[in-house]
């Protein structure tokens, strides 16, 4: 992906010649007849670190598409009907989205005195629960990422880059901090292959180091992940989230420190 955008799909998952490539890579670093020099070194690290982001990709697929295979196991015949293209909500949605509307719908968009536009609770809102549930799931559309490099987004037009960025958190490292990085040394990003106008409302959080909302893992694997209420929010307050959970470069953004290239 280090000239061409990754479409992360469900469709056609196989075991990969890509986690073998990397454990060969690996394993080589052992291997050498001489002390290795530094530009078999750099080789090598380049050739991991491809392999590496390569992995990370496919582990999205899997993700999302045991996310989905799991909806389609608890929804009911009738739901998965409502979910495919050109179905139409029944009775029991409609049902649904009065029960989120009476007491699942908290908040809404509005210019935010931290910065641009964030999110504000327009009625109380409870400790523990998470602020922006959907209503009739099954309906939902699905979240997949595109894998998109640095490079890629400078050659975009002016203002493209930066928009990007306020959103879309690179892919980090397991220290959940350090931005990965592609064979040429460019960070890479995950960014949502619906494009920037399909962004929800919890998209629009703002930093807090103080953050009245926690991010919360999938509680099973490959489910979605989401936003939990630490205390209850009041109306008017404004709902914040801590930013160095996504990593050094997207802490970078409220931080002041300057982005590394």
């Amino acid at each position: 992906h280090a000239t061409t955008s990754v479409l992360v799909e469900f469709a056609g998952i196989m075991p990969s010649s890509k986690a073998k490539s990397a454990s060969k890579a690996g394993a080589s670093s052992g291997g050498y007849a001489s002390e290795p020099s530094t530009e078999d070194l750099k080789m090598e690290v380049a050739m991991l670190r491809k392999a590496l982001a390569e992995m990370t990709a496919e582990k999205m697929q899997l993700e999302k598409k045991v996310t989905e295979l799991e909806a389609r196991a608890n929804c009911s015949a009738a739901d998965l009907k409502m979910a495919e293209p050109g179905g139409q909500p029944d009775e029991k949605d409609r049902q649904r989205v009065l029960t989120h509307l009476q007491s699942e719908a908290y908040c809404h968009l509005f210019a935010s005195p931290i910065a641009g536009v964030g999110v504000r609770a327009f009625r109380q809102i409870p400790e523990g629960v998470d602020p922006f549930p959907f209503s009739n799931p099954h309906m939902a559309a699905k979240e997949r990422f595109c894998i998109v490099s640095a490079a890629e987004l400078r050659a975009m037009p002016e203002g493209v880059f930066d928009q990007v960025k306020s959103f879309f958190a690179p892919l980090t490292e397991d220290d959940d901090w350090t931005p990965q990085r592609d064979d040429n040394g460019e960070i890479i990003y995950g960014v949502l292959a619906t494009g920037m106008n399909s962004l929800n409302i919890s998209w629009y959080l703002n930093h807090s180091e103080n953050p009245n909302i926690v991010f919360k893992e999938a509680d099973d694997e490959g489910g979605y992940n989401s936003f939990v209420t630490r205390r209850q929010i009041q109306a008017g307050e404004e709902l914040t989230t801590d930013y160095r959970e996504l990593g050094r470069e997207f802490f970078a953004l409220v931080s002041g420190e300057d982005q590394k290239p």
